[in-house]
């Protein structure tokens, strides 16, 4: 009674809570449908492994977090980062605690998505459960990893089918969904 939900639990093995709405580019909880890029120029991020092989999607590049903090800090050399800086400027409204905070969300891995997919029906009814309190349930469509392919691509997953392919990170926009580690 009385504590407001900012996210859903997907994978109790790692900790990791997913937001409970898309976010938009500034990184606010969005309440309409909202895509981005993953980035507003090509650019391989040095201190993030490149992972080009489909099957090796949840052994490469796992760490969301770590992910997100080496797009970020690549700086200007990379240009603009839409899609990381989204997620690390994300607080939903309702948290009290640390871990919830601005600068605590991340642009989930690709092992991350692959968890939240097969978890999908149990978050979404979560979501629906908690719609009073602005959730949205997960849309039927591509969202973003922080899961680099190469200085051209990055990976993403659909969540209608769990269909996994990398996209050019400047051309595409698609949605993003904040993941915190609890």
């Amino acid at each position: 009674d009385g504590v407001k939900p900012v996210g859903i639990v997907f994978d109790t093995d790692n900790k990791l809570a997913v937001a409970l709405t898309d976010v938009s580019n500034s990184g606010s909880a969005s309440s309409t449908t909202m895509t981005m890029n993953w980035s507003a120029s090509y650019y391989d991020i040095p201190a993030l492994g490149n992972c080009t092989n489909i099957m090796d999607l949840t052994t490469c590049g796992v760490d969301g977090r770590a992910n997100t903090m080496a797009i970020l800090n690549c700086g200007s050399s990379c240009g603009l980062t839409p899609a990381a800086t989204a997620t690390n400027s994300y607080e939903p409204s309702g948290c009290s605690k640390d871990f919830c905070k601005k600068t605590k969300w991340f642009l989930p891995s690709m092992r991350d998505l692959i968890t939240l997919y097969n978890a999908k029906s149990y978050v979404n009814a979560s979501l629906s459960l908690t719609a009073s309190s602005g959730a949205k349930t997960l849309t039927e469509s591509y969202y973003w990893s922080s899961t680099e392919y190469d200085y051209y691509l990055a990976w993403l997953l659909r969540m209608s089918d769990g269909l996994r392919s990398s996209n050019d990170k400047y051309g595409d926009s698609r949605y993003v969904r904040p993941v915190v580690k609890y």
